[in-house]
């Protein structure tokens, strides 16, 4: 095989990797959401509250129906609190006074 063949050999093969990537990148972002939803509704930062310049705690309503406490340390992120979402309303419990 000559040096001309291999080259465009290898090119050839390069092109067809790179597109398939493109293709699958996509159809990823085209049909990879099957819940129907935007990503940007299924999680929330409802609020930030920074005890440092890496500590800090986020309120994330998640699906639009339940909130998450989480703390956030340069080590971890821990789950602090979990509101489940009320069952006769369907909204967040939340307290009244």
């Amino acid at each position: 095989m000559t040096s001309e063949m291999l080259f465009f050999k290898t090119v050839g093969a390069l092109g067809l990797v790179v597109g398939l990537f493109l293709a699958v990148a996509y159809a990823l972002k085209r049909w990879g959401n099957l819940s129907g939803r935007p990503l940007s509704q299924k999680m929330e930062v409802v609020s930030r509250q920074s005890f440092g310049p890496r500590h800090h705690l986020v309120m994330v309503k998640v699906c639009g129906q339940r909130n998450v406490l989480v703390g956030i340390s340069p080590q971890n992120m821990s789950l602090l609190s979990l509101e489940e979402p009320s069952a006769k309303d369907g909204n967040p419990a939340s307290d009244s006074g």
